[in-house]
């Protein structure tokens, strides 16, 4: 019975220590070009992705991104393309430590930003 319980136990933390966690984004513009007259240059809306165990997921439905991490002196270690029906990315198994994350939405001068631990 102590068996039993023991298993359930660890298999109860692993399922708990293992949901994903949301990133909080926030916008920035790439290009400080003056908007047209009158013309809006924020985002619709700002992408949901959570992040567990190496592994990012994007909500169903969302435009084509450029996803790149940064380390702490701002150069770029990872990109990759994020086609609009791609919902997870699997992080390199290399990477470690905390990274700045930005998404580049095709054909915007805007970019999501935020941080991560890996």
């Amino acid at each position: 019975m102590k068996k039993i319980l023991a298993i359930t136990s660890f298999m109860l933390m692993g399922t708990i220590f293992s949901l994903a966690a949301p990133i909080d984004l926030d916008v920035s513009i790439d290009d400080y070009t003056p908007a047209s007259p009158g013309g809006n240059r924020g985002p619709d809306f700002i992408p949901s992705i959570d992040l567990s165990n190496g592994v990012l997921t994007f909500q169903q439905n969302h435009p084509v991104y450029t996803l790149e991490l940064l380390d702490e002196d701002g150069v770029v270690v990872y990109s990759v393309a994020v086609p609009s029906n791609q919902t997870t990315i699997i992080l390199p198994s290399w990477l470690s430590g905390e990274y700045e994350i930005r998404l580049y939405p095709a054909d915007s001068n805007i970019y999501f930003y935020g941080w991560i631990e890996l």
